[in-house]
């Protein structure tokens, strides 16, 4: 019996991210992101506006701290995916924020996709894949506050259902 109740308040007390299948939380709003990521999401984001530093801050008041990244290995290859956020009113719309999802290539990185979100909710990096990567579920498209289900499908991740 007594087995039965620790048992039962393990369940009880454990976090919810397990709940959902989920083996990784992003948390955007209070996580500590991995400086690494930050510098490859910034310099990719350099590359694709096709400008310098302070062409940047001035143009877009994007920075080094603009940016927050974590690294993820979305499809069990060994090599971590880059997700991350822009804080920057280039990158954000009336639903929400781009997270970017890069993946790296032998030239760099590529983008893989970009989904709309509220990064003051946390991103969970599910069990369950599709096509050979981990389903996402995140908060926030279209400014609903709802919580959605993007899969991977052709070449990119695509919102696949509200939960």
């Amino acid at each position: 019996m007594k087995n039965c109740i620790i048992a039962l308040m393990c369940l009880l007390l454990a976090p919810p991210v397990f709940a959902f299948g989920s083996y990784k939380k992003l948390d955007f709003l209070n996580g500590e992101s991995a400086p690494q990521s930050n510098k490859i999401l910034y310099e990719y984001i350099l590359k694709e506006q096709n400008m310098t530093p302070e062409r940047i801050k001035d143009f877009a008041r994007i920075e080094p701290q603009s940016v927050k990244a974590f690294e993820v290995d979305l499809n069990d290859d060994g090599t971590k995916e880059v997700l991350g956020v822009v804080y920057s009113t280039l990158y954000m719309g009336t639903a929400g924020y781009s997270l970017f999802i890069l993946q790296k290539q032998p030239n760099g990185y590529s983008n893989i996709s970009i989904l709309v979100f509220e990064p003051q909710a946390e991103v969970y990096i599910m069990k369950e894949m599709s096509n050979g990567y981990h389903d996402i579920k995140l908060s926030g498209s279209n400014g609903d506050g709802g919580q959605y289900v993007a899969k991977y499908k052709d070449g990119m991740y695509q919102w696949a259902y509200k939960l």
